[in-house]
């Protein structure tokens, strides 16, 4: 008998869970990936603004102003991966969890099988968002160095940041028994929290809004990995107990 994919069954049931939280994020999705093509007119207005940023000039922030639409693909990335968040709540109150414990699975592996769901969820939205991101571009005249830029910089950033965010609200949740969703905001508020610069940069800084963004996205892995690796030690066995 083959083996069970436990993350795909968990992606599966997670959608069947909430289908508020895939039409939010599919309706931000198509609000960032037709960003791009306001980066035109978003520079010759600035050039008739008297209240114009000293920290660039029009031309820099026009040319950055696409990389806006990075966090808001990434925040539609973890609403998209929410429905994992709240299934594993449900299933550790409803015994889920005490039963993949009985059929050998130790802590470590019940993570990685949630995340690995969000994982797959994320990728799905991310590879339409950044087709999506790069067909509007073509057709409206961003370069294509900004173009690649975006490509690398949304998987990178939304990847490390569902990953993070999987694995710390799955140890907050895992601290008591809570109804479903209960603890999720705090973790989604700190992933909130740690993409929320990527959003500023471009006015702020648009001379250097690819380098920051590149910063923050390694920051994000880090902070990504260093919970995968300590995902087993988080809480005890008997925490994932109903």
């Amino acid at each position: 008998m083959p083996k069970r994919d436990y993350g795909v069954i968990i992606a599966n049931r997670a959608i069947s869970l909430s289908k508020t939280y895939i039409v939010v994020s599919v309706v931000l999705s198509a609000v960032a990936v037709s960003l791009g093509s306001l980066g035109r007119f978003f520079g010759e207005m600035s050039l008739n603004s008297t209240s114009f940023s000293t920290s660039g000039n029009p031309s820099q922030l026009q040319s950055s102003f696409p990389l806006i639409s990075v966090p808001l693909m990434v925040f539609s990335a973890l609403a998209f991966t929410t429905p994992v968040l709240l299934l594993y709540v449900y299933d550790k109150n409803n015994g889920v969890l005490e039963y993949f414990l009985s059929v050998g699975m130790d802590q470590g592996d019940i993570y990685k099988s949630y995340l690995k769901a969000s994982l797959f969820l994320a990728c799905i939205l991310v590879v339409f968002e950044v087709t999506g991101n790069a067909l509007v571009g073509f057709l409206t005249g961003v370069s294509s160095e900004m173009i690649i830029e975006i490509a690398a910089l949304t998987p990178l950033i939304a990847f490390s940041a569902v990953s993070f965010v999987t694995l710390i609200m799955m140890s907050f949740s895992s601290l008591q028994k809570e109804r479903v969703g209960s603890n999720q905001p705090l973790g989604i508020a700190i992933g909130v929290f740690l993409v929320l610069p990527t959003y500023a940069i471009p006015f702020v800084f648009p001379s250097f809004a690819v380098i920051v963004d590149l910063a923050l996205a390694c920051v994000i892995v880090v902070l990504a990995l260093v919970t995968f690796f300590l995902a087993s030690t988080l809480i005890r066995r008997e925490k994932l107990l109903p």
